[in-house]
């Protein structure tokens, strides 16, 4: 990293601390830097930037807390690795995601069985009391990497015997559909922040209070057919969204008019 920084404007509102470390994003998106790269000393980034020691120690922080940078004790800190890329437009369990993006899936079966789901889980399946689903709760990696805890329940009556599958080894929406014939093409669902509680902060290898995206709702077949309630926790820190967005003309003509 040879660069001396000189668009840093010390002049500018914006603090000091933040023009850094959003250089150093910069260079980390244009490929300058690459993930496993060292960053500079403490020292050395300040000397660059023609910033204070205190002040570079401050954009190493943030970029430690949003996880663009690590701190391996004793060595030095480097860039990260980039954060999985989640596509929220298309409908694909995270084995068919992940495999799309050329990453290896593991997962570990937390609990497959069949039980009486939760009255709030029931209602949006359209299930009555007494009816049955089955329950699979997985941890999912890339690689040895823990980034999310998956928990979803579907129907017993549209899958018997499912909760006899091999779903450590399988991915439940190629199982669904190849199975049983239920092919999910649409889910209504929510996504939120939210931090990871002990249970789930030992599970993914994260300090209590990490922050977390949450993705919940429900998957359907036939376009009205509630298949799966589905609850997935994803890293903060390993987890971005692509999003693709169109403004509304029509609305805005009229407001216009």
């Amino acid at each position: 990293m040879n660069r001396s920084w000189g668009a840093i404007d010390k002049t500018s509102p914006i603090p000091l601390y933040y023009q850094l470390a959003e250089l150093i994003r910069e260079d980390v998106r244009t490929g300058k830097l690459a993930p496993g790269d060292q960053i500079p000393s403490e020292r050395e980034l300040g000397e660059r930037a023609g910033i204070s020691r205190m002040t570079a120690r401050q954009a190493i922080a943030y970029l430690v807390r949003t996880a663009d940078l690590v701190v391996r004790p004793g060595v030095g800190t480097f860039v990260g690795e980039p954060k999985l890329a989640y596509d929220a437009l298309k409908l694909l369990g995270f084995t068919e995601e992940t495999m799309r993006r050329g990453g290896e899936v593991v997962s570990r079966v937390l609990e497959q069985a069949v039980v009486t789901p939760p009255f709030s889980v029931a209602t949006q399946l359209g299930l009555k009391q007494e009816n049955a689903a089955v329950k699979v709760a997985r941890l999912r990696s890339m690689g040895e990497i823990p980034l999310l805890l998956e928990t979803s329940y579907v129907p017993s009556a549209l899958c018997p015997e499912l909760e006899k599958e091999d779903l450590a080894s399988h991915s439940l929406y190629t199982l669904l559909e190849l199975r049983y014939g239920l092919r999910l093409d649409i889910a209504r669902q929510t996504l939120e922040a939210t931090v990871a509680n002990g249970y789930e902060a030992d599970l993914l290898g994260v300090p209590p209070g990490t922050a977390m995206m949450l993705l919940e709702g429900v998957a359907y077949a036939d376009g009205d057919t509630p298949v799966e309630h589905f609850k997935a926790l994803y890293r903060g820190d390993r987890l971005k969204l692509e999003l693709q967005s169109r403004r509304d003309g029509a609305r805005v003509n009229m407001l216009l008019a």
